[in-house]
């Protein structure tokens, strides 16, 4: 089964050139620039259908979706684009923060407008709504970012209760891949990631650092 804790020791020369890509309003370079590694991004301006260019020396890909503004006509040919190339290619969500829109409403559309995607993660939220950390489906964990210092703890049952219908739809997804799924292009992960408090940052680095160049 697909782990989203995958930890992988990099030598610099192998390292894989990522591309995040999206539409203007998701904030691309700053996104980007909060992750450590060979990290290329652009914008996708809506009459754009070739994409050759921007991917000449690219290893993998990364869309970023805001939940603000969901997917644009060119984000979904640039998927089509990539998808049809298999490269290794990641979602993720930002945006969350002081949204209407869940991390759970644009897997929706994710899914029916890109490709069927895998979410190893849920967002938790606090009582006014907002997000403040995730749970991993696969291990049950918490990764609590409520505070400066972020925590990891097993979910109560309640919690517990609460995501196992999520859970087993995730291992039935993954059910048929071992962890080279989402190496190989077979699975794409859908991350959500904060700006502010940064949940979904380390786990996202996770998958970054799993690709090697092409």
């Amino acid at each position: 089964m697909l782990s989203p804790n995958i930890e992988v020791q990099q030598n610099e020369n192998f390292a894989a050139n990522w591309l995040f890509a999206g539409h203007s309003s998701s904030n691309i370079a700053q996104v980007a620039a909060m992750f450590s590694g060979s990290i290329s991004s652009c914008e996708l301006p809506d009459n754009q259908s070739d994409f050759s260019s921007n991917l000449k020396d690219v290893d993998a890909v990364a869309l970023v979706i805001n939940a603000k503004t969901g997917v644009s006509n060119s984000m979904i040919k640039f998927w089509q684009y990539v998808s049809e190339r298999q490269f290794p290619r990641l979602v993720i969500v930002s945006g969350l923060e002081l949204s209407d829109t869940d991390f759970d409403d644009i897997v929706l559309i994710a899914n029916r407008v890109l490709e069927q995607t895998i979410t190893p993660y849920l967002v938790l939220h606090d009582e006014l709504g907002e997000p403040t950390g995730l749970i991993q489906l696969s291990t049950l964990e918490v990764h609590d970012y409520s505070s400066p210092t972020s925590k990891t703890y097993l979910a109560d049952q309640e919690l517990i209760e609460l995501v196992a219908d999520f859970k087993s739809e995730y291992e039935d997804l993954v059910a048929e891949f071992d962890d080279s799924g989402f190496v190989e292009g077979l699975l794409v992960p859908a991350i959500p990631l904060g700006t502010n408090r940064e949940f979904g940052k380390s786990e996202i680095q996770s998958y970054l650092s799993a690709i090697t160049k092409r």
